[in-house]
């Protein structure tokens, strides 16, 4: 079990507090190292235990979650927020966002959410410290060195090519807010695939979802993940969900700020503008029409990421 990760709950409900504890314990995911009924609490609490992630309500008596945020960002807390909440209002929402939260979980508490996100949430940041400290040390590493000498391994010879791919995968997935969406596994798992594969087969593949969906599912099956429905039209069927989470995502961001760096990265390289204008008119009730997702778009802009990023 994974106790180097240490967490802390903050929730006005005793039996929340208690259920996140149980998932993450009996998951072996951390350690819930302390827990807080309100803001004004948890605040001297979190900056005398520094935990790694903080999971917190939204409305809580006295001081809210979004102001809690605000207080240990100005106090020098560096970890990491996860939104505990039942609350759906979109300002809400997109305000704890800017304010330092990196994932929403909805309530009622669902355990596989709670246990996807919160690993995820953790590997990712378990990796960006591993990158740090190794970048720390290679560049000590290279003061000690003469050019003659040569320079020691970048960070990536750690890595294989697909390694590397896959990171940048879910590190784009967690930055368009839908890792804990259940369409997210398999565009991860479609990147995967596409990944690996050469110009121009990727791009053959891409014009053939049916086929790409096929592949999805025979890697479901070779992994005997019981948990996901392998068939094409319920695979389908959540990465069209997820896209559409994607795109109101993006397009709350942009609302709210247009030049947002997530929504001039990732807004016309994965939608139509067209799209994401419809979407856009549709929050803010200027529009009843729904935008037409282009699923190819959205995976053939993911890939070229993917594929044109440097990890490091």
């Amino acid at each position: 079990m994974n106790y180097e990760s240490k967490i802390f709950v903050v929730d006005d409900d005793s039996g929340v507090r208690r259920m996140v504890s149980n998932i993450i314990e009996e998951e072996g995911i951390g350690q819930v190292i302390g827990e807080a009924e309100d803001g004004m609490q948890a605040i001297d609490q979190v900056m005398d235990l520094q935990p790694d992630l903080v999971m917190i309500d939204l409305l809580m008596p006295e001081l809210d979650g979004i102001e809690t945020i605000k207080k240990l960002r100005k106090s020098g807390y560096g970890g990491t927020f996860v939104l505990l909440s039942k609350i759906t209002d979109k300002m809400m929402v997109r305000e704890a966002y800017r304010a330092g939260v990196e994932f929403y979980i909805q309530k009622p508490i669902n355990k596989e959410e709670v246990s996807h996100v919160v690993k995820k949430v953790l590997r990712y940041k378990g990796m960006e410290k591993t990158f740090q400290n190794l970048q720390f040390f290679l560049n000590n590493q290279d003061l000690s060195h003469s050019p003659q000498e040569g320079k020691p391994k970048t960070p990536g010879n750690y890595l294989t090519k697909q390694d590397k791919a896959n990171n940048i995968a879910e590190n784009i997935a967690m930055d368009l807010g839908i890792l804990s969406q259940s369409g997210s596994g398999d565009i991860l798992e479609a990147m995967s695939i596409l990944a690996a594969m050469d110009y121009p087969e990727d791009m053959k593949l891409l014009q053939n979802l049916k086929l790409l969906y096929e592949k999805i599912g025979e890697r479901y099956e070779k992994s005997d993940n019981r948990d996901v429905a392998r068939g094409e039209k319920a695979i389908e069927r959540r990465i069209r969900r997820t896209i559409e989470y994607a795109l109101n995502n993006l397009a709350n961001l942009g609302i709210e700020d247009y030049h947002h760096p997530k929504f001039e990265r990732f807004g016309h390289r994965l939608f139509d503008f067209a799209a994401l204008r419809e979407e856009m008119l549709r929050i803010q009730k200027k529009s009843d029409k729904k935008p037409k997702i282009n699923v190819k778009r959205f995976l053939e802009g993911m890939l070229r990421e993917v594929k044109q990023e440097d990890f490091y």
